[in-house]
């Protein structure tokens, strides 16, 4: 989950998708925003990091739809690698707001 996402300072599942470049960020498909800095976004799986102020600093940038189109989700592999594994709550079947996120075991 996205902590105080944007200007909206409200949170949302993040999504993490592969650009068309190879870059990994973190996808707010509820608020159509972005961000490469996953572990400032998240809580990390850390609740006692949950804080607004440690969420404020975050660089975010708007998506249109139409930009997410063509990415693809961040392989387990490319997660890893970037070491978000440890930011992970699931995965889902799709992007849709809602729905069920389906535990990682």
């Amino acid at each position: 989950m996205a902590h105080c996402v944007a200007e909206y300072v409200q949170s949302d599942y993040l999504y993490l998708m592969t650009l068309t470049d190879g870059r990994l960020i973190g996808y707010s498909a509820e608020f159509e925003y972005g961000t490469t800095d996953v572990p400032g976004a998240t809580s990390c799986g850390d609740v006692q990091d949950c804080m607004p102020e440690r969420h404020k600093d975050v660089k975010w940038f708007g998506v249109p739809p139409e930009m997410a189109k063509g990415w693809l989700p961040a392989t387990l592999a490319d997660i890893k690698a970037h070491d978000f594994d440890k930011c992970l709550i699931g995965w889902k079947a799709d992007m849709k707001p809602g729905g069920k996120v389906n535990p990682l075991d």
